[in-house]
């Protein structure tokens, strides 16, 4: 067991690569438990401010926004990830600049596109789709955070590859649900519009402090930046395949009770939801400084590296998380009783859940792995067959079973993105993300 730990393993292995991913993954986990804690804790006071009825509409739009602002990032995440990291690696501040630009640029005019679409079909939606009574007007303020979710991710993203990892998971995951929640102790809010004004509010405070980071962190140049707008096409159009249906993986059951559903099941599967999602927290915070060494070891030619990289990630993941994912299974009723009692009833939604995300952090870093090596079309496919079975078996299970059949839907769909990941990697990359107790 010794051996597994972070300040043994740098020390034995002596590797620059290693030690900074250690310190980096170390600087990140404490944010993510930051932002983790304002999540879990908005949601929580979201919960019992407005019941499970009017929850359930922010929660669902909530959803909602997040599926189209990622639509309209055209799957630029990783590309400008995957980019800027390698440019930056190679000091060249034209290119750095160039992918910058070209991608925020081109995710302003999509997302501002869909937000005027959504807004136009806002009250059809409303008639024909959803039959959650009261959403038309939730949605309709709601809309007009798509943009602002849309931009301040890709900063975020942006800033990841500079490799200003505490910056970039501030705007990515900390400053919004931690604006929402200390506005929501301060004022009292009864109602899902009320809410959802703060969030918008929140979204466009989260986008100002991203774009002052960048525009700190940014390299300075005097040449007109530049980047190929084949290239980046080249890498994230498959990428935008992987970003939508990777969402579908996850919102696609919620989204489906709002078809079939009532508010407050989609408000007692939403809080499941995110609460089991917590157990990730330690895979986003090790990709978020892994990630970018992918790139850049992948440019360099370091395959060793990248092995030794991506294997000892999985060990943080696991070693991080799986106090967490026990605690979760061992007093689900008790975690969920604590958004109001009514919500106590989804302790098995949890469960299930939470199984589905630990199979998620055991298989380790296979998604950026594939993107940031090249081979997005394989990531593509493998989350398309995730995408296939959860939609599946949702339109098969949720009618009969409701919020335990989304439940098993989105398990089975996240595991089986995974396990083929795992097996991708050891195809085209190697080495097997599983075998953790082999020597790195």
């Amino acid at each position: 067991m010794g051996k597994w730990l972070p300040e043994r393993l740098a020390k034995k292995l002596g590797d620059p690569h290693q030690r900074e991913m250690l310190l980096g993954s170390a600087v990140a986990m404490l944010v993510k438990v930051l932002a983790a804690a304002a999540a879990f804790l908005m949601n929580l006071v979201v919960a019992r401010s407005l019941g499970a009825s009017e929850a359930g509409l922010f929660f669902f739009g909530f959803t909602l926004i997040t599926l189209l602002a990622a639509i309209a990032r055209m799957g630029l995440d990783n590309s400008l990830v995957r980019f800027v990291a390698a440019e930056h690696s190679q000091q060249n501040s034209t290119a750095v600049l160039g992918v910058y630009r070209k991608g925020i640029l081109w995710a302003t005019g999509l997302s501002i596109v869909v937000m005027g679409l959504l807004l136009l079909l806002n009250a059809p939606l409303n008639h024909w789709v959803f039959s959650l009574a009261g959403f038309d007007q939730v949605l309709w303020v709601m809309a007009f955070a798509l943009p602002l979710v849309a931009l301040y991710t890709l900063h975020a993203q942006a800033l990841q590859g500079l490799k200003r990892i505490a910056v970039a998971m501030l705007t990515l995951n900390v400053l919004v649900p931690l604006a929402v929640l200390l506005v929501l102790l301060l004022v009292p809010l009864h109602s899902a519009q009320q809410v959802a004004l703060v969030y918008v509010a929140a979204c466009a405070f989260a986008l100002l402090f991203g774009w002052l980071c960048w525009r700190r962190s940014a390299p300075e140049t005097t040449d007109k930046p530049a980047f190929d707008s084949r290239l980046l096409l080249a890498s994230c159009l498959p990428l935008w395949g992987v970003m939508l249906f990777g969402q579908m993986v996850q919102w696609s059951s919620q989204l489906m009770l709002g078809v079939w559903g009532t508010t407050s099941d989609v408000a007692l599967f939403a809080s499941a939801q995110r609460t089991a999602m917590l157990t990730s927290f330690v895979l986003v915070a090790v990709n978020a400084i892994a990630a970018p060494r992918f790139a850049a070891m992948h440019r360099q030619g370091d395959m060793q590296g990248l092995r030794r990289t991506a294997l000892l990630s999985v060990r943080l993941m696991l070693l991080a998380a799986l106090p967490i994912v026990l605690f979760m299974l061992l007093f689900p009723e008790w975690l969920m009783g604590l958004f109001g009692p009514e919500f106590a009833e989804a302790a098995p939604v949890l469960m299930i859940l939470v199984l589905g995300q630990f199979v998620n952090i055991a298989t380790g870093s296979v998604g950026f792995l594939l993107s940031m090596t090249g081979y997005e079309r394989q990531l593509r496919l493998n989350v398309f067959i995730g995408a296939v079975l959860g939609v599946g078996l949702g339109l098969l299970l949720i009618p009969s079973y409701g919020i335990l059949g989304g439940a098993i839907a989105t398990a089975v769909a996240v595991a089986s993105q995974n396990l083929l990941g795992v097996y991708q990697v050891n195809k085209l990359l190697g080495f097997n993300t599983l075998a953790i107790w082999r020597r790195i």
